[in-house]
């Protein structure tokens, strides 16, 4: 407020120095940088005033005591009332500063106390107003979480783990893993260990790491279901368990814990009688692809391709048994989940053109009907294109690849152009992915594979023989069209000797017998078959 004349000069002096004397000795209460900081608090205070001299700093600096005088606040054309209102504010904010480390300095002894829980205590001790992260607006936090979640599951673990308003504002995926498909963890696989550590082994103390396939991250899980279950499949990065003797199924999300419980496997074998006489091959159902969707209600249903039975099976939650097709294809030579549904390839050997069909699972007002509805026909590769074409999912995209008709060389085709009428346009690179083409094909990102170059395609099928040579892996690069090998092994006889390589690991995923066994991938069958039984 303007100066009204009746406080005399004097008093404020006095006053001012008295507040300045104050301000100095909090500071001298404070070790050196909280001095700091409460003269940075300070100097934020402060606004420009007309009794302030010309390039002054805030008394509250403490940098001048006996100045006062000759530095202009005896000036009368200032307002030298301002100027105690500065010095007010400047103490109170030393005060709450004070107020705050001392609250900070608690929560430290309280860490020394108590370890972890300091961090969730300091979350619930802070002030979100204060916090310029946790005050982020609701609607840009749920973007950056749809974007996060979009990338990896265990990313938006951690982004709800940064402070207390961030948690709450955004959904827990424990819970909702299986029924809600933004939190199924699609770019982890189940790393098998080799050495006869198979999952559930006494001396893995129930634990099971997984693989990302994109960033190479390790993660350690503890599931001590193994103990008495099989795995079949891992779609969508979810765990399809069989247990070994009612033969029930379950989706396990192995990060949350959310399991979802199928009817016994050995409820499809009466059907499957109507139409194969050979109860042996019915019985056999190790070589299973796995497709999962949810409706709007959060019922969740799962598609199963029977290769070796050439149909598909589904069922949902709520059901007692499964249900087969009534009809058969007639060599399912591949099969893919990709966005809900099942793409299949019917037929690739001989000279007959082979299919790309896709299958939906059953609408919910009729799902009766879908045992008897054939297929969709998404396109059919003449023989002179393509050559036992397998399906894979890179880049988020879903192709096709197989060989030329000379068998030399490794074509690529985008599904979706093939449903366009396209098949003149060839993909000739997949950036920095790698493509492994076995039982189950998968790509994964080369950065994390060193032995292996991007661009490229490990034809795992061809170990013994093919076109690399016998008992190597042979590696296909589509940017030059030539023909390499990873490394040489022993693939005949038996497993390569430890330490093995991480492309091993990554190559025996796509061999899922191996898994149950706690073996590494190999070209003798009976290693495979023998550990599963």
């Amino acid at each position: 407020r303007p100066w009204n004349g009746k406080t005399t000069l004097s008093s404020l002096e006095k006053k001012a120095g008295s507040l300045t004397f104050e301000a100095r000795a909090q500071r001298g209460r404070f070790k050196p940088a909280a001095a700091a900081v409460i003269t940075t608090h300070a100097q934020a205070a402060h606004r420009p005033c007309g009794c302030c001299p010309t390039g002054g700093e805030p008394v509250i600096t403490g940098r001048s005591t006996g100045n006062e005088r000759s530095g202009g606040t005896r000036s009368r054309q200032g307002d030298p009332v301002a100027c105690l209102n500065i010095l007010q504010s400047s103490i109170r904010d030393m005060r709450n500063v004070k107020a705050k480390m001392a609250t900070h300095a608690v929560e430290q002894g309280i860490s020394l106390h108590q370890g972890g829980t300091s961090c969730r205590l300091s979350r619930r001790l802070a002030d979100p107003a204060q916090s310029t992260w946790a005050s982020l607006h609701t609607d840009l936090l749920d973007l950056i979480a749809s974007r996060v979640l979009a990338s990896d599951l265990l990313d938006y673990v951690r982004f709800r783990a940064v402070c207390l308003g961030w948690r709450v504002t955004t959904p827990c995926p424990r819970g909702r893993g299986v029924v809600d498909p933004c939190f199924h963890p699609r770019q982890w696989m189940m790393f098998p260990e080799g050495g006869g550590l198979y999952p559930g082994h006494p001396a893995l103390l129930g634990y099971v790491r997984f693989f990302n396939l994109s960033t190479s991250t390790f993660v350690r899980v503890r599931l001590p279901g193994f103990r008495n279950h099989s795995v079949l499949d891992c779609p969508d990065g979810l765990l399809l368990l069989r247990h070994n003797k009612s033969t029930v199924i379950c989706l396990l999300h192995p990060f949350t814990g959310d399991v979802v419980l199928f009817p016994p496997l050995s409820s499809i074998f009466p059907q499957l009688a109507k139409f194969i006489s050979d109860f042996s091959k019915i019985q056999d159902t190790r070589f299973v692809r796995a497709s999962v969707s949810v409706n709007l209600v959060g019922t969740v249903t799962m598609m199963l391709a029977l290769t070796g039975l050439d149909r598909v099976a589904y069922a949902s939650t709520g059901d007692r048994q499964w249900t087969p097709t009534s009809w058969k294809m007639k060599h399912l030579y591949s099969a893919l989940p990709f966005g809900g549904s099942l793409y299949v390839v019917d037929g690739g050997w001989g000279l007959e053109p082979s299919r790309i069909l896709r299958i939906d699972p059953p609408e919910d007002s009729n799902p009766s009907s879908w045992s008897v509805i054939p297929p969709q026909m998404v396109t059919q590769c003449p023989v002179k294109l393509l050559r036992m074409p397998q399906l894979v999912e890179c880049n988020s995209e879903l192709l096709l690849v197989g060989y030329d008709s000379g068998h030399s060389r490794i074509v690529f085709f985008r599904v979706a152009d093939l449903l366009n009428g396209v098949t003149t346009m060839q993909l000739t690179s997949i950036g920095d992915q790698a493509v492994f083409i076995g039982g189950w094909n998968m790509a994964v990102n080369s950065k994390s594979l060193p032995s292996v170059q991007g661009n490229s395609i490990a034809i795992i099928n061809e170990i013994g023989g093919g076109l690399a040579g016998r008992g190597t892996l042979p590696l296909y690069d589509l940017g030059s069209g030539t023909w390499s090998q990873v490394f040489d092994g022993p693939f005949l006889d038996g497993p390569m000797p430890r330490p093995y390589s991480l492309v091993l690991h990554v190559a025996t995923c796509c061999q899922r017998l191996f898994w149950n066994s706690g073996k590494i991938l190999c070209f003798n069958t009976d290693v495979g078959l023998g550990a599963e039984e």
